[in-house]
């Protein structure tokens, strides 16, 4: 894997969770994630993602699969929208899954895109979801 090229890809001094039950997905998001420039942190369920939750005091995006067992990626999210820390509670929370179907609830997630992910594209919908937090803040304030 080549380092992005792109002025889009920069995700320097961001923290990205990553979670999915796929050995191969977390590699490769982790990997082109730091490589980007991100602290990247990863689990590989929903519960480990949870956790992370209350020992991170700052997440810039969370990326989760939708699959997975025990706890998918729905309700996983119905998770960190209830969480205690309201930091936590409006993280941008960028699904992916391998499934194409279309029955995809995505008013639960703040994006949507299906596997295999175009890295950029992902890299831009973070750049996109990060500046509409800063902006909805700012008039909040």
């Amino acid at each position: 894997m080549t380092p992005p090229s792109s002025q889009l890809s920069d995700l320097s001094a961001l923290t990205v969770l990553v979670v999915d039950d796929d050995e191969d997905a977390i590699e490769v998001l982790t990997t082109m994630m730091i490589a980007y420039g991100a602290d990247v942190l990863f689990a590989r369920s929903a519960l480990e993602g949870l956790a992370y939750l209350d020992s991170m005091p700052h997440l810039d995006v969370v990326i989760t699969d939708i699959s997975m067992p025990r706890i998918d990626g729905y309700e996983f999210t119905r998770k960190i929208r209830a969480h205690s820390s309201p930091a936590h509670q409006a993280v941008p929370v960028i699904a992916l899954t391998g499934f194409h179907q279309t029955y995809v609830i995505t008013e639960t997630f703040d994006a949507f895109l299906q596997k295999p992910v175009d890295l950029d594209r992902l890299c831009a919908v973070i750049r996109i979801l990060l500046a509409r937090r800063r902006s909805s803040s700012k008039l909040s304030a």
